[in-house]
C-alpha cells in the first residue's frame, strides 16, 4: 500500500499536466504530440492546408514530399465547410512553390497522409515560406478504399458488367454472315474519315466564315427583324396578285411568239436592210470624233463647253444682274428714238451703281440752279451747252413762259409730254446699264 500511493501521485501529476498542456478541452491522445513525430522539433516550419475532404486523416499522420516523410500533421480543424489542416515540416526542407496538396491513403488498409508535390508533369519551381498557406483550388483527396469498393459494387451488382455477355451475344448475332458488308462498311467509313481529315483546314475555315456570318446577322439583328416584319405582307400582296401576274407572263409568252414570228418572216430582208445600213453606219464611225464634239455642243448653243466649264462651278452658275424697268430708264435706252423716248432723262441710281448710297429723295439735297432771268431763251432745253444738268433742275416744274422745250426728235412729240415729271424723284446722273 505504501508503494503504490507514489505511483498514484504520480499519475494524478502526469495527468494533470497533459491536461494543462492540452488546453481546457481534449480531443483524445491522438491530439496530443506523439514522440518521435517528424517535424516537431525547434526551427520546424510551419504550413496551412485548404481541403475539401480530408476522409479519416488524424493528426500526427505523416507529410510526405516525393514519397519521403518530411513532417507530420499537427491539427485539423473546420472553417467554412471546409478542412483546415495545420502541417509541420522539418527544418530545412524545401517545399516548392507550385506544390499542391492531396490526401491520400498509403496502402489499401494503411494509414492517411498529406503530399506536398508539385503538379503531374510540371517541374519544382521556387520555395514556400514557413506560414504560407495553400488553397482549396490547389488542393484534391483521392478516392478511400470504402469510396473504391463502393463503386465497383455498383458496376458489378447494379451496372452493365453482367450485361457484356448479352452483348457479345448480340454482337454475334448481329454480325454473323454480314462479314462482306460490314467489311465494305468499314472501308467507307475509313474513306469518309480520311476525307474529312483531307478537307480539315477547309471545314475549319467553313466555320469561321458561319462564325464571322452569324456576327453579321448578331449586329443587324433590328434589320433582319424588320425584314422579318415586312416580309409577309408582301408576300400577301404578291399571292394576291398572282392571277394578274400569271395573266402578263401569258400576255408576254404570246407576245414573244408573235415577235418571234414577225422576225421569222421579216429576216431576210431585215438582214438586207441591215447590210444596206452598213455604210452609213461606217460613215458615222469615220466621224465619230467631230460628230461627238458637235452633239456636245448642241443643247449648248450658242455658248460652248469652254464657257460652261469656266462659268458654271459645280452645280450653279455665277450670275449677278440688275435689271431695271424704271420709267426714266426705259425712255433713255429702250424707248430712245421714240415718242416715248427721251434723252438724257434723269435717272435714279440703282442697287450697285456708285451713287446710290449718296442719292437722296430730298430737294433740299439737290444743287441750286442759276436765276431763270439769266438763262438763254431755251436754256430749259437739254442738250444746248451753257444749260443747268436735268438732275438740277426741280421736279415738276413747267418751262418759263413763252419758252418751248426744243424736242429731241423732228417727229417726236413735246418733250413735256414725257418729261421729267412722270419719272421718279431726280438725282444725280447714274450709268446707265442693263443687266449685269
Amino acid at each position: 500500500m505504501t508503494n503504490r500511493k507514489p505511483l498514484r501521485r504520480l499519475a494524478v501529476s502526469a495527468c494533470a499536466v497533459m491536461l494543462g498542456s492540452a488546453g481546457c478541452a481534449f480531443n483524445g491522445v491522438n491530439s496530443l504530440p506523439l514522440p518521435g513525430a517528424v517535424g516537431r522539433g525547434s526551427g520546424a516550419q510551419f504550413f496551412r492546408v485548404e481541403i475539401a475532404d480530408v476522409a479519416t486523416l488524424e493528426p500526427n499522420s505523416p507529410v510526405l514530399i516525393d514519397d519521403v516523410v518530411v513532417g507530420s500533421v499537427a491539427k485539423v480543424t473546420v472553417k467554412d465547410w471546409h478542412a483546415v489542416v495545420d502541417v509541420s515540416v522539418e527544418p530545412g526542407v524545401v517545399v516548392p512553390g507550385n506544390a499542391v496538396a492531396s490526401v491520400g491513403q498509403t496502402s489499401l488498409l494503411g494509414s492517411m497522409h498529406v503530399e506536398l508535390n508539385p503538379p503531374i508533369g510540371q517541374k519544382p519551381n521556387g520555395r514556400r515560406v514557413s506560414g504560407a498557406t495553400i488553397p482549396l483550388n490547389k488542393s484534391s483527396t483521392y478516392p478511400s478504399t470504402e469510396q473504391t469498393l463502393s463503386s465497383l459494387s455498383v458496376v458489378l451488382n447494379g451496372g452493365g458488367l453482367g450485361q457484356i455477355g448479352d452483348v457479345i451475344h448480340n454482337f454475334n448475332a448481329a454480325f454473323s454472315g454480314r462479314e462482306p458488308q460490314i467489311r465494305d462498311l468499314l472501308t467507307r467509313l475509313d474513306t469518309f474519315v480520311g476525307t474529312i481529315d483531307t478537307n480539315r483546314d477547309n471545314i475549319v475555315a467553313t466555320i469561321q466564315a458561319l462564325n464571322r456570318l452569324s456576327g453579321t446577322f448578331a449586329d443587324d439583328d433590328a434589320v433582319l427583324d424588320k425584314a422579318l416584319r415586312t416580309i409577309p405582307p408582301a408576300l400577301t400582296v404578291l399571292v394576291q396578285e398572282r392571277p394578274r401576274i400569271t395573266t402578263a407572263l401569258e400576255r408576254l409568252g404570246t407576245f414573244s411568239g408573235t415577235a418571234t414570228g414577225v422576225i421569222h418572216d421579216v429576216q431576210a430582208d431585215l438582214v438586207k436592210n441591215l447590210r444596206n445600213l452598213e455604210p452609213t453606219f461606217r460613215g458615222l464611225a469615220d466621224v465619230g470624233p467631230p460628230l461627238d464634239k458637235a452633239l456636245a455642243f448642241t443643247p449648248l448653243f450658242p455658248y460652248g463647253q469652254n464657257l460652261v466649264d469656266r462659268g458654271v462651278k459645280g452645280d450653279y452658275v455665277n450670275l449677278f444682274a440688275i435689271i431695271d424697268l424704271t420709267i426714266p430708264r426705259l425712255k433713255r435706252t429702250l424707248f430712245l428714238g421714240t415718242r416715248f423716248g427721251q434723252q438724257g432723262a434723269p435717272l435714279v441710281p440703282a442697287p450697285g451703281d456708285p451713287l446710290f448710297q449718296q442719292y437722296s429723295y430730298d430737294p433740299l439735297g439737290a444743287g441750286i440752279a442759276p436765276p431763270f432771268t439769266d438763262a438763254p431763251p431755251n436754256a430749259w432745253s437739254p442738250g444746248i451747252p451753257g444749260a443747268p444738268p436735268p438732275w438740277l433742275l426741280p421736279p415738276n416744274l413747267p418751262p418759263p413762259v413763252g419758252v418751248s422745250p426744243v424736242p429731241t426728235d423732228q417727229n417726236a412729240a413735246p418733250s413735256n409730254a414725257a418729261g421729267p415729271a412722270h419719272g421718279p424723284p431726280p438725282g444725280p446722273p447714274a450709268p446707265a446699264h442693263g443687266g449685269g
